[in-house]
């Protein structure tokens, strides 16, 4: 079950990379730029920000970019099948409860490659699976939480993540290999190649694959709450589309994971004022998991994507320009009618540097953002099948300003951003600032405080969705339910107000402490509007949905402590987060007061209705109230040990199936709190030659972590590097 994994290296490291070679002291305070999009310490961060290197990501033993966000403190991190996870910054998951699987996911994190948005304008978050990068591109993630819609744009509502790739920088070849295969056939590979011709001109042209299997082979049946092979699922079983239908739907049940991809960097930098970047690639990937479903299938459905990128950076003597692009074809639940379409998105952002006052640098910018998903090629559009059906535009023109001030002879900083976004739909201005201060002590204390606000950006479902549903209603009858969306939607809000202490008491102990509240409003879903029965046409019933704000708002209160020790051998960074999420104005029950009577509001639809929770307040059960892990590394010469505990609280997920059956059981997914250990031992048997055995949930603690998920399972993995 045991390969090896082969790195051949032959780069000179940028600054980070320095930072790894010096002793393990230095290594307290990993340069930071996403926190204010300047490079600081990350001691002098103004925002909660942590930094993991490629280097501390090698020796976790970690096999994806995603599992490697378990070693940052704040991120919630959990699996559905093997190799795709469920990853919230700070939770506000599963809102509003009971709703359906769609929107459990992160919809309010935005994610990055070298500073260009990978996020999903569909429903909002990342389709992970669907990074072209992995592992062997990564040199180092940055994370930021809290609200940075100022800095980053809609979407990094609550944090962003980072993730910045490698590029060479000593003269000549550049490449490296690494294989590795492990438990359940996982099998992990990657390789680089590149050339610096004269410290001004380099590439790396770059590939990756995976395969992972399933750790368990049968899938949860909501009739009899129980999990059961495939064919055994009452929603599989009464397929009106049969088998074949079956087989289109689920091509390779034993699979969680298959993915490939290639890139390529090119980097031209012919002065110190004057650095031009280009990336560009392509993915392939297929998965199974907990995403959507439609009517026919199980909890875990395949989803597959192709999609293309291409992103221009050029940095102009004090003038930054940007350009990505993005697009491909997605299928989150392949089989199903609604759920494929084609996409594109297209940011561009110029910025400039002005710091000709003393100790004020103000960075006025320009953005431009629009995301087209096209579904017509898929569906019949003359009868709505689609989500809907034709073509979707959103587009963002938005203006910003950051200004970074120093005072008290660099001691107190004040750092302002902010920004308008105008969109197409809905035809307002949205504004986004983020104030934030930093005041230091002396050399080794640090306080900070920040109050920011951020929007999301207008969701394709909840703008454009045109969908009708149609089906048998009786032996003679038909119904028609309409879905419609909203132009006029509120865009989802939250606001932040956060304090914050560091303390490095001496040069081998830091502390760093964050303090926060937020509250988070304008969360939309699908609500049935009206509806009427015909006891003699051939049309029984005919209803109106439509995606609309709710009135239920989240505030949550928390805090977070890191601290970073360094002792003899030993790297301790242990991290924990308590938090707590309430709910408030929260009803069960997703119908206006003019809907139809139906079991679904007590037949009452003038008392059960989206208003009927105003004025309550309920613990929100679907985000952890602990959570938090450690990074432990002892390095004895050419040993090297590594263990990256990971653990959090109980949690409770509830599904909408919960208010149809209201037996308790179905619907709802307890997930115990569980702690797990990763370890990872690696021994330098030559000066580049280093062996390494690693274990993944070494506990085998096979708790399900996410709504009727499959159960983790212990993983081994070996192999070997080989460095120049």
């Amino acid at each position: 079950m045991l390969v090896f994994i082969i790195s051949v290296s032959a780069q000179k490291k940028d600054s980070v990379s320095q930072l790894l070679r010096l002793s393990i002291e230095n290594l307290m305070n990993i340069p930071i730029y996403s926190a204010s999009k300047i490079a600081e310490s990350s001691f002098e961060a103004p925002l909660s920000s942590t930094v993991i290197t490629k280097e501390q990501i090698k020796r976790s033993g970690c096999t994806s970019i995603m599992e490697a966000l378990r070693l940052m403190p704040g991120v919630i991190v959990r699996e559905q099948t093997n190799g795709n996870y469920d990853i919230h910054l700070r939770g506000l998951d599963n809102i509003p409860p009971n709703s359906s699987l769609i929107f459990f996911t992160s919809s309010t994190t935005l994610v990055m490659i070298d500073n260009y948005p990978v996020y999903n304008y569909l429903h909002g978050g990342t389709f992970w699976e669907t990074l072209p990068v992995d592992i062997n591109d990564v040199e180092k993630i940055e994370v930021v939480r809290g609200p940075s819609a100022a800095l980053y744009g809609p979407n990094a509502v609550s944090g962003v993540i980072n993730i910045l790739t490698r590029k060479p920088e000593k003269a000549g070849l550049y490449t490296v290999a690494n294989a590795r295969y492990g438990s359940y056939q996982s099998f992990i590979a990657n390789a680089s190649a590149g050339y610096n011709f004269n410290d001004k001109f380099s590439f790396i042209v770059s590939g990756n694959y995976q395969n992972r299997n399933r750790t368990q082979a049968d899938y949860y049946d909501e009739l009899t709450a129980k999990y059961v092979p495939l064919d055994s699922v009452a929603a599989v079983k009464y397929n009106p589309g049969g088998t074949a239908n079956t087989h289109e739907k689920y091509p390779h049940p034993q699979l969680a994971m298959q993915k490939y991809a290639a890139n390529g960097f090119i980097n031209y930098d012919p002065s110190e004022k004057i650095k031009m970047a280009a990336a560009f690639g392509a993915q392939h990937s297929e998965v199974q998991k907990a995403f959507g479903a439609d009517t026919y299938s199980a909890y875990l459905t395949t989803a597959r994507s192709d999609t293309r990128y291409a992103n221009l950076k050029g940095n102009l003597n004090d003038c930054i320009i940007q350009l990505s692009y993005l697009n491909g074809t997605q299928s989150p639940v392949i089989g199903g009618t609604i759920w494929k379409w084609d996409f594109n998105t297209f940011d561009a952002l110029v910025e400039y540097n002005f710091s000709k006052i003393k100790n004020l640098t103000l960075t006025p910018g320009i953005i431009y953002r629009q995301a087209v998903y096209d579904d017509s090629k898929y569906v019949n559009t003359a009868i709505k099948q689609g989500f809907w059906s034709g073509r979707a535009e959103s587009t963002t023109k938005a203006a910003s300003l950051r200004a970074d001030y120093r005072l008290f002879n660099q001691r107190l900083r004040l750092v302002s951003g902010g920004r308008a976004d105008k969109f197409n739909y809905p035809g307002k201005t949205y504004y986004s600032y983020q104030l934030a201060a930093t005041y230091k002590i002396n050399e080794r204390n640090l306080i900070r405080v920040v109050h920011s606000k951020a929007n999301r950006a207008p969701l394709i479902i909840d703008l454009f969705s045109n969908l009708d549903l149609t089906g048998p209603l009786n032996a003679t009858q038909t119904y028609l339910l309409e879905v419609r969306g909203n132009k006029n939607i509120k865009l989802l809000s939250s606001t932040l107000f956060e304090a914050g202490y560091r303390i490095q008491p001496t040069a081998k102990l830091k502390f760093d402490l964050e303090l926060f509240t937020t509250k988070t409003r304008n969360f939309s879903y699908t609500i049935f509007e009206s509806g009427t029965f015909n006891n003699s046409g051939p049309i029984g019933f005919q209803g109106l949905l439509d995606l609309n704000n709710i009135t239920v708002y989240a505030k949550q209160w928390g805090g977070t402590l890191t601290a970073n020790i360094v002792a003899g051998n030993w790297q301790l960074k242990p991290f924990i987060t308590l938090q707590k999420t309430m709910l408030y104005d929260y009803s069960i029950y997703a119908n206006s007061p003019q809907a139809p009577s139906l079991p679904s509001n007590n037949n009452n639809p003038a008392l059960y209705n989206i208003y009927s929770g105003m004025g309550t307040k309920i613990k929100h059960q679907a985000t952890p109230s602990c959570y938090g892990g450690a990074y432990i590394n002892w390095k004895p010469g050419k040993l090297n040990v590594n263990l990256n505990p990971w653990f959090y609280s109980s949690q409770t997920q509830l599904h909408s199936s919960n208010l149809t059956y209201k037996d308790g059981k179905r619907g709802v997914e307890n997930i115990k709190g569980k702690c797990m250990l990763n370890a990872t031992v690696s021994y330098q048997i030559l000066k580049n030659f280093t062996v390494t055995l690693s274990g993944r949930n070494c506990f085998n603690n096979e708790s399900r972590e996410f709504y009727k998920a499959d159960a983790p399972a212990f993983m081994l993995f070996g192999g070997a590097s080989f460095e120049l």
